[in-house]
């Protein structure tokens, strides 16, 4: 089986809940961008060019979290620039798992900025998956496409 089958139930719950209300699109995932900023500059990344102009901007977390509310997804999927630049992130994490329906939460990060810690304070506020990003898995390639240094054996400790 793919899915443990209490999330296969909750997701086809979700889907009964909107064919029976004839809800002509519904959500299922929701790409949450709290801030498009980076910590890379990554060969092939067109995010600096796309959001040059937004590069700064940041949504509150009461606007994440209301954006999350207002879509009735059960899967957030965290990501933009680099989710865990944002500075209430572990807040962000446990409020999307404070509302209803919300099963999944996963984050879509580099790993640089990856501590035990931090993995441990994200799980605990309901984080259920965490997606890494990796360029390569040498360390001279993985460096050169990221623009700069990249710490790739702190990334790759912290799988």
């Amino acid at each position: 089986m793919r899915f443990p089958l209490a999330l296969t139930s909750k997701i086809a719950s979700h889907i009964i809940k909107h064919k029976v209300k004839r809800t002509p699109k519904f959500a299922m995932v929701l790409q949450l961008e709290p801030l498009h900023t980076c910590n890379l500059t990554c060969t092939g990344c067109g995010r600096i060019r796309e959001y040059s102009t937004s590069l700064k901007d940041m949504m509150s977390l009461d606007d994440c979290l209301e954006s999350a509310r207002e879509c009735d997804a059960p899967m957030v999927s965290i990501c933009g620039g680099e989710p865990l630049i944002y500075p209430k992130i572990v807040e962000l994490v446990d409020g999307l798992s404070a509302i209803d329906g919300v099963e999944v939460i996963s984050i879509n990060t580099n790993g640089i900025r990856l501590t035990k810690k931090l993995i441990d304070d994200l799980v605990s506020a309901g984080l259920t998956r965490i997606n890494l990003s990796l360029n390569a898995l040498d360390q001279e390639l993985a460096s050169k496409i990221a623009g700069k240094t990249y710490p790739l054996k702190h990334v790759l400790s912290m799988i």
